[in-house]
């Protein structure tokens, strides 16, 4: 590869792979990022690194940059807690754009980075799922050599999943949604990171889609309850809320108070369904080199 082009690069997962690229194996590192880089911290000042301030919209901006550009790596979505439309105007119609313009410009191949909710059984009012579904489908269907990864959760230094789950966990008594059982296999922000970096070593772009995990799983309760213990060297206390209450009552106040609320239907899918991983042969080559959950906790908890 001559150059790359990484696409909300300033996000979480933009900025550790960022961090983790060797710029002198590469003529140019494209960032495409809305932020302005100078409100940006431990973003590389390598000359080979080239900060593009946009959208996925304003890539018309950039023709010569993409042209240029022989992998696009496609981290930018809308997450958390949006709204129907942010999530469908960028996963969906933002990919699209992309997808059109590589095209165009004779782009070769296509990293996207989804996510395991994909694979949900039920993703009805979860509309970052839906979104990211409809985004693999554009990908499978774009004519361009691609690589589709589906991580699980994802922790790491600037977790935005992490930051929601340790709040939950630091409460004086956990509210756990349903009955807790629901597993989790989150991987290391490093460790997916190091499969990335792979898939562009050895030019893996032969249309699949990979499930990435860490090498356990565990109940979101479990998980939440070994948070607390290590933050405050105690058994925490908990609180089951049955779905059957709370769902009806939550999808009602969606329609009228959405922005005040502090979580919504689609985000306690991690409560109802199993986001574990498929094994496949990537994760197989280096399941033994993944970092554990107890040193995922250990380390943030440290932090």
């Amino acid at each position: 590869m001559n150059s790359i082009l990484i696409t909300g690069s300033s996000g979480f997962l933009g900025r550790h792979l960022l961090s983790a690229l060797d710029p002198r194996r590469l003529q140019r590192i494209y960032c495409l990022s809305r932020q302005d880089r100078s409100t940006l911290s431990g973003i590389s000042n390598h000359p080979a690194v080239v900060w593009l301030q946009g959208s996925l919209f304003d890539l018309g901006h950039y023709e010569r940059e993409l042209a240029e550009t022989d992998t696009v790596i496609h981290l930018a979505a809308a997450t958390g807690k949006a709204t129907r439309s942010e999530y469908f105007t960028v996963n969906v119609d933002g990919i699209r754009a992309l997808i059109e313009q590589c095209k165009r410009l004779g782009v070769k191949r296509f990293l996207h980075v989804s996510s395991i909710a994909v694979r949900f059984p039920n993703k009805t009012r979860y509309y970052y799922a839906q979104s990211k579904e409809q985004a693999e489908q554009l990908v499978r269907s774009s004519g361009l050599r691609y690589t589709i990864l589906r991580p699980t959760i994802i922790l790491g230094h600037g977790s935005p999943v992490w930051a929601g789950l340790c709040k939950l966990a630091s409460l004086p008594v956990i509210p756990i949604f349903g009955d807790g059982k629901a597993l989790i296999q989150p991987i290391h922000v490093e460790d997916l990171v190091s499969f990335i970096l792979t898939i562009l070593d050895r030019d893996i772009f032969n249309g699949e889609t990979l499930e990435l995990g860490g090498p356990e799983a565990i109940s979101i309760e479990e998980f939440l309850k070994k948070v607390h213990h290590r933050l405050f060297q105690s058994r925490p206390r908990t609180i089951h809320i049955s779905f059957a209450l709370l769902l009806p009552v939550l999808t009602l106040l969606e329609t009228i108070l959405f922005p005040l609320l502090p979580i919504t239907v689609g985000q306690l899918a991690s409560f109802r369904y199993n986001g574990t991983a498929e094994l496949n042969w990537l994760s197989a080559e280096r399941i033994s080199t993944l970092k554990s959950i107890e040193e995922m906790v250990g380390a943030h908890c440290a932090r």
